[in-house]
């Protein structure tokens, strides 16, 4: 279907692609490029690592004088209990290893294949209802319809779009979406400079309680650099990042070893990793790492996965002296905040993190089976606890909408970045 054109909206024309090679003036004319998570060499690299179940399509809307949206989307085999509770998940893959297939569908999704704690919507001035009204926007989301149904596919997700564009599209979308609660994304905001950076700016507990974990780390002798690549260790990092990945409650994509080069490839100086090594009998053993990228306006740096020795979680404090070194990197290269991804919240407030609240939007074909799932919507989507701490002697300005939360225990403690 590569390059069929469909004219179906007297306003907008669309055009069907399976390589993002195609469109790459197109994406960066809707998306910009300072923004790496929503960045042309990023989802070029998904697309080069070919990761399982992941079957990319990218549509393009245009008008009498230019290109006015280029949407993301892709089919992909999921869970249909992915972000369900802990206790469905529990009972859902008990029966899975029987029945593997269990629960088992296929979602054509509108956004980006990774975990990225944002919306892939790339509609030029979405906010304008002057230019995006509701016949407008509807026939995006028809031409979307269309396209699920020619593969066979009846769920449609809208993920993660942010406060302010959920908001827009459940106002003129209608009923044929119904929006519910993601994964929250974590913001740590970074101190100013001027009052002496992050270390300075915590307060005494929080303080106390950081250098007590670099201590037992470097007791355990653990050490840490920062490395353009990730030469040599490529099975290694897959390995660690299995690790993770196979403790966690909540797992939406699951990478394979060759994407970890693909980011290193297309992303060059805008992508790092922080590697924590350990002397086991005279060699340096490597036993966590964070694969780290940065918006190239140098704002938000973005620790995107994770992988480290299980084993070495409580024993050494692994996971947040992973974060604290990332922390010191983005303060090192002059970045304001760090995004630090979807769940773990627990760990992410003790850093000093805030939430921002994401959402689905969710849309069968079959009008039965949409109210089913509307109905069943707090159990397969249910709202995630997240907790708060006062970190900080004098808080950063909060990210804008920020979700503020009671403090209460964390149902994803064990989860991938």
């Amino acid at each position: 279907m590569s390059g069929s054109l469909r004219i179906h909206s007297p306003i907008l024309t669309f055009q069907w692609h399976r390589s993002i090679a195609e469109i790459d003036e197109a994406w960066d004319d809707c998306f910009g490029r300072e923004a790496i998570l929503r960045s042309h060499a990023l989802h070029q690299a998904v697309e080069n690592a070919h990761l399982d179940h992941v079957e990319t399509h990218y549509l393009i809307g245009r008008d009498s004088h230019d290109v006015a949206c280029v949407v993301p989307c892709f089919a992909f085999k999921v869970s249909l209990v992915a972000v369900a509770s802990p206790w469905l998940l529990r009972i859902v893959r008990r029966i899975q290893k029987v029945f593997p297939s269990f629960l088992t569908i296929r979602l054509f999704v509108v956004g980006s294949a990774l975990s990225n704690g944002d919306d892939l919507l790339g509609i030029k001035n979405l906010a304008d209802e002057r230019l995006w009204n509701a016949k407008r926007l509807n026939s995006v989301f028809d031409e979307i319809r269309r396209q699920a149904k020619a593969l066979g596919i009846g769920f449609i997700i809208i993920k993660e779009p942010g406060k302010a564009t959920a908001d827009i599209l459940r106002a003129r979308l209608g009923p044929r979406f119904f929006f519910v609660e993601s994964l929250p994304a974590a913001i740590l905001q970074l101190p100013a400079k001027e009052r002496g950076g992050y270390l300075a700016s915590i307060n005494t507990r929080y303080r106390n309680k950081l250098k007590k974990r670099k201590a037992i780390c470097a007791e355990n002798g653990i050490t840490w650099r920062v490395a353009a690549n990730s030469s040599g260790h490529e099975a290694t990092l897959y390995r660690l990042y299995q690790q993770v990945l196979n403790q966690s409650d909540f797992v939406f994509e699951r990478l394979n070893q060759g994407f970890f080069k693909e980011v290193e490839r297309m992303l060059g100086e805008d992508a790092f990793y922080v590697l924590g090594t350990q002397q086991v009998e005279g060699t340096d053993r490597l036993v966590a790492f964070e694969q780290v990228l940065c918006d190239r306006d140098r704002g938000t740096i973005h620790p995107i996965f994770s992988g480290f020795e299980y084993s070495h979680k409580r024993e050494t404090d692994i996971y947040f002296n992973l974060f604290y070194q990332v922390i010191e990197e983005a303060e090192r290269r002059g970045f304001s905040r760090v995004h630090l991804g979807q769940t773990s919240y627990e760990i992410k407030a003790e850093l000093g993190a805030r939430c921002l609240p994401l959402f689905l939007g969710v849309h069968h074909r079959n009008p039965l089976i949409q109210r089913l799932v509307w109905l069943l919507r707090r159990s397969l989507f249910p709202t995630v606890a997240v907790p708060e701490r006062e970190v900080f002697s004098i808080p950063p300005p909060p990210a804008k909408n920020a979700r503020r939360a009671k403090p209460k225990p964390s149902e994803t403690e064990n989860a991938v970045t």
